[in-house]
């Protein structure tokens, strides 16, 4: 495969991190990995429909820049608590700003916000561009720190009858509880209208094949990009209508860039196909012109001119993100000790990947 910078890597699955370290080593070279973006996700809803925070998110993202370094990158994620609706708006917007200040003074890179995701904004009930976050993301536009955001999800979800087997199973079908598509992409707008200069990129091209009216509307913002996760296979559909978003593509070439939003997935029988599906789908999608499979469905690829592919796989990541930020070893080592002595902690290897961190933590 190419050389990429992947914009969107996470580490979810229950391993030891030495283990998800080991993994990531092995999976890199295959894909043409050679810098890689981790993105923290530290409240999610389950498919049970329990809200969770998973302490060990950020600190795990940090210790694996630290771990790859010089190569890698670290987006922190607001940490909310489970009573974060009973929670006085202004005393939140306070600790919004002060999780941001934080993070940015200790080496991440920048915010991920899966906040659009529809169960987790539903239980939260707060709007995307709810005051309670003006303050976070002023300091964000003020310091040109890019966040990148999940809003939505493909427009099939909200009916039960278009939504595919794997959606209902994981309980990604939203009835009239949930906000609707359009009312969080308005609510996108509402962000972008009050910070302008905000660094946005909208992961899985913010589910935008439906509509590239609006991608357009939201690239009328200097900052925003997309990224090119392939969730929701919208670039199927995409390429279905490629006429129209070929001249896409050309004129917003510099506004892509490339992100696979795949794991260090478990070692099992199926472990090279599964760390390998959405990194091989893509590399057939841009760089063939000839019939392939995804997830059961059959697509051609569009081949796009070596001179795109090229800005989208390595030249607009390396824009976008920069150089790496030092990373701020003793607030590495002190939350690592200071998460130690916290109980009860969800994630399931955390206190072997705490003192695994305090051994090994080291200058790069």
């Amino acid at each position: 495969m190419k050389k990429v910078f992947d914009g969107h890597i996470h580490h979810l699955f229950e391993m030891p991190i030495e283990e998800a370290i080991r993994i990531f080593k092995l999976e890199f070279p295959v894909t043409g990995t050679k810098r890689q973006a981790f993105m923290s996700i530290p409240n999610n809803v389950s498919p049970e429909r329990e809200f969770y925070l998973d302490e060990m998110q950020n600190i795990r993202m940090l210790y694996l820049k630290n771990a790859f370094s010089p190569t890698a990158y670290a987006f922190a994620g607001l940490e909310h608590s489970l009573d974060v609706v009973e929670r006085d708006s202004e005393a939140l917007s306070k600790e919004y700003l002060r999780q941001a200040e934080e993070y940015a003074s200790v080496g991440y890179d920048g915010m991920k916000m899966l906040e659009g995701y529809p169960s987790l904004r539903k239980v939260m009930k707060r709007t995307l561009c709810d005051k309670v976050y003006d303050r976070y993301y002023s300091f964000l536009e003020e310091n040109g720190i890019p966040v990148t955001m999940h809003v939505a999800n493909p427009e099939e979800n909200w009916d039960i009858k278009s939504a595919n087997e794997y959606a209902i199973k994981m309980g990604r079908v939203y009835d009239h509880t949930y906000p609707t598509r359009l009312q969080l992409l308005d609510e996108v707008d509402g962000i972008m209208k009050k910070h302008p200069k905000l660094r946005f990129a909208l992961a899985h091209f913010g589910f935008m094949s439906y509509d590239i009216e609006q991608a357009k509307r939201w690239l009328d913002y200097e900052n925003t990009v997309f990224d090119l996760t392939p969730g929701g296979e919208q670039l199927l559909k995409m390429g279905k209508e490629w006429d129209k978003w070929s001249k896409f593509f050309e004129e917003y070439q510099d506004r892509i860039i490339y992100g696979s939003d795949y794991y260090a997935f478990p070692q099992d029988e199926k472990w090279e196909e599964n760390f390998l599906r959405r990194p091989k789908f893509l590399c057939e999608f841009f760089e063939t012109d000839t019939q392939h499979e995804y997830n059961g469905r059959l697509f051609r690829g569009v081949k796009l001119d070596e001179t795109i592919l090229q800005k989208i796989y390595w030249d607009n990541g390396m824009r976008w993100f920069g150089e790496p930020k030092k990373i701020d070893l003793e607030y590495l080592a002190k939350k690592a000790e200071e998460l130690l002595r916290k109980t009860n902690k969800r994630a399931e290897f955390a206190d072997i990947d705490l003192k695994y961190i305090l051994r090994n933590i080291s200058e790069k």
